[in-house]
């Protein structure tokens, strides 16, 4: 008897518990694109390349920081959700420090522009960027269905260039940055695609990003989200996510002329974190640093093999300024 007593006092404990722990809180993460609103972002870049193994010449590292002030303005919001945003920069600054010096080019305050034709040519082009549209349309979900304007905006940026080396060298740089592919891995990197389903802390989702260029080839990133924390109520509350991104080379660059060189990609990953505004559905804070190295192989001036090293690190933030 006494045995059976202290078993079903402990199922009446253990029943009494389950129903005093509350559920996890939930979430529902989703873009609430409002007609009208413009949202003015600030977005850096900074880069730092280690070259080493180079024949003859020290190891060398290249850095650049690159700030640029973008407004996003809500042109139309379907009833699905699915909304009409263009895309303007107001403002870009380029550091770039190099064994050889340093290029500094602002927009914003043209007296602060380095004095040389390479900073001449990507002052001319930079601000040519300024003001131009890109139109978009995202889904609910943040999926990025369509994009245009970039090839407009590399054509006139070329042309505010000239014709010279210096504009040559610098428009391989800005298609990098402004062709439509760029600009969209861009967006779905700044804005990820959320998932459908509710969301307590603790859970994932993964995604996919197409990027690269033609120097690095394509590099299909991996992508998994973890929902870190749910943080304030009402209007005040925050969804802090994690990111983590596992970097691999899908397609190797063409090979490069007469050096016939090739970019082999090593062990390369990224990590960052998300902050969300989730009663007004949009992001305020995002964050990404990655390493990617890699290995160099070519033909050297006397016409033998050279292989050498570049390790990349880049750490973005993408952070809400004004909401007009």
């Amino acid at each position: 008897m006494d045995q059976r007593f202290g078993i079903l006092a402990a199922a009446a404990a253990i029943g009494m518990l389950t129903i005093a722990t509350p559920a996890a809180a939930q979430v529902e993460l989703r873009y609430k694109w409002v007609k009208g609103d413009v949202l003015d972002y600030r977005v850096t870049l900074h880069t730092t390349s280690d070259v080493s193994g180079v024949p003859g010449r020290d190891d060398a590292r290249t850095e650049q920081t690159i700030t640029q002030r973008i407004t996003l303005t809500v042109d139309g919001v379907a009833p699905t959700g699915v909304a009409s945003v263009h895309e303007t920069v107001g403002s870009i600054r380029s550091e770039l420090s190099a064994p050889n010096g340093k290029v500094v080019v602002d927009t914003a305050a043209p007296s602060e522009t380095t004095k040389d034709p390479i900073a001449d040519a990507m002052s001319k082009m930079l601000t040519a960027v300024v003001g131009q549209t890109i139109n978009i349309v995202f889904g609910p979900d943040g999926t990025v269905r369509s994009l245009e304007g970039g090839a407009r905006l590399l054509e006139r940026v070329i042309t505010a260039g000239g014709a010279s080396r210096e504009t040559a060298m610098a428009s391989q740089a800005l298609t990098a940055l402004y062709s439509d592919d760029a600009l969209r891995s861009m967006l779905e990197q700044s804005f990820p695609k959320l998932p459908v389903q509710p969301l307590k802390p603790g859970d994932t989702w993964t995604g996919q990003l197409a990027l690269g260029n033609q120097t690095v080839g394509r590099i299909a990133a991996a992508l998994t989200f973890t929902l870190k924390s749910l943080d304030g109520t009402g209007d005040t509350e925050r969804a802090t996510v994690t990111t983590a991104m596992k970097l691999t080379q899908a397609v190797k660059p063409p090979t490069g002329g007469a050096t016939r060189a090739t970019l082999t990609l090593g062990d390369s990953h990224g990590e960052g974190e998300i902050v969300v505004d989730v009663a007004h559905g949009r992001i305020v804070r995002n964050t990404m640093q990655t390493e990617m190295p890699s290995t160099v192989s070519m033909i050297g001036p006397e016409g033998k093999p050279v292989t050498f090293k570049n390790r990349v690190k880049t750490a973005s933030t993408m952070e809400l300024v004004e909401r007009r």
